[in-house]
């Protein structure tokens, strides 16, 4: 895995992310990105056949054509305000499980990209500004760490 200074900061930051769970996310995200693994965790979940989860679930993204996106986005059908939570979190999407930091556009770009809207990713920016140097820099020990950490949450593995 071929990662810069940014990515591990991007990795560190996300491991410490506490979501304050608001929903403001899952109200904006339009489109939300729907990838082959995630059809296959969703179809598992909802115990229906690939072909119906992407029949009922998606449609052709509007600007990635390897991928799809969920018919509804914005809101996200499955944000339910009265629990403040994902009524499919076990199965939600990779773009949701690596939000705010890690949405797969942004391995491997320079910076990082703060979610202005998101109370949570604003105290996220505070500790980046504190803790540049050293967040930029891992020794390698951590670098593997934060790898390892990486592929979990993207589940690549």
């Amino acid at each position: 895995m071929s990662l810069d200074p940014y990515d591990y900061l991007r990795i560190r930051v996300q491991m410490d992310f506490k979501c304050h769970r608001c929903g403001i996310c899952c109200q904006v995200a339009d489109p939300i990105d729907i990838y082959p693994k995630d059809i296959r965790r969703l179809a598992s979940y909802f115990e229906l056949s690939l072909e119906e989860t992407i029949r009922e679930y998606t449609i052709p993204h509007p600007s990635e054509p390897d991928i799809r996106a969920f018919k509804v986005s914005a809101p996200c059908r499955f944000y339910d305000k009265t629990i403040k939570g994902c009524k499919i979190y076990p199965a939600r999407p990779m773009v949701c499980r690596c939000s705010p930091f890690l949405s797969p556009g942004q391995i491997g770009l320079q910076g990082i990209e703060i979610y202005e809207d998101c109370p949570a990713s604003r105290e996220s920016l505070k500790i980046i500004e504190r803790d540049l140097d050293p967040l930029l820099n891992p020794d390698p020990k951590m670098q593997k760490k934060l790898e390892k950490a990486l592929s979990k949450m993207m589940q690549i593995e």
